[in-house]
C-alpha cells in the first residue's frame, strides 16, 4: 500500500496524478497562522495583563498552551509532511526541530514558512495551486 499518488504508465512527469490519494493534504498553512497568531494574542495578553491565580488567567494560558500551541505543532508536522508526500520539498531533520520549537513558542512556524518558501521559490504547485 503506497501514500503516494498513482501515475499512469503513459503519464511520466505524473501531472495526472490523483491527489485524494495522499493522506496529509489540507489547509496547514491556514491552520498554523491562525494558531500562532492566537497563541501571540493570548500569551500576549497573559503575560502583560492578566495574574496567574485568577481563573480568567488560568484559562488563556490554557488556550495558549495546551490549544493553540499544539494545534500549531501539528500544522507544521503535517504541512512538512505534505511536501515530502507530494515530493516537493523535504525538511529532513529540520521538520522535527521546527515541530519541537514550535511546541513551545508556535511563531516558529514562521522560521518554517521562510525555510519552505526557500526551498521551493517560485512553485505554483507549493501552496496548493490548481489541481
Amino acid at each position: 500500500m503506497s501514500t503516494h499518488a498513482a501515475t499512469p504508465d503513459d503519464d511520466p512527469d505524473g501531472s495526472a496524478a490523483e491527489p485524494s490519494d495522499r493522506r496529509f493534504d489540507g489547509p496547514w498553512l491556514l491552520v498554523l497562522a491562525v494558531a500562532a497568531g492566537g497563541w501571540t494574542v493570548l500569551y500576549a495578553l497573559d503575560w502583560a495583563l492578566l495574574s496567574a491565580g485568577t481563573p480568567v488567567g488560568a484559562a488563556v494560558a490554557f488556550a495558549h498552551g495546551y490549544l493553540l500551541a499544539p494545534l500549531a505543532t501539528a500544522a507544521v508536522l503535517l504541512d512538512a509532511l505534505s511536501l515530502d508526500e507530494r515530493g516537493v520539498a523535504d525538511f529532513g531533520l529540520f521538520k522535527w526541530l521546527y515541530v519541537l520549537a514550535s511546541l513551545v513558542a508556535p511563531p516558529v512556524g514562521a522560521v518554517y514558512y521562510a525555510h519552505r518558501e526557500w526551498l521551493k521559490p517560485g512553485d505554483p504547485d507549493l501552496l496548493g495551486g490548481t489541481p
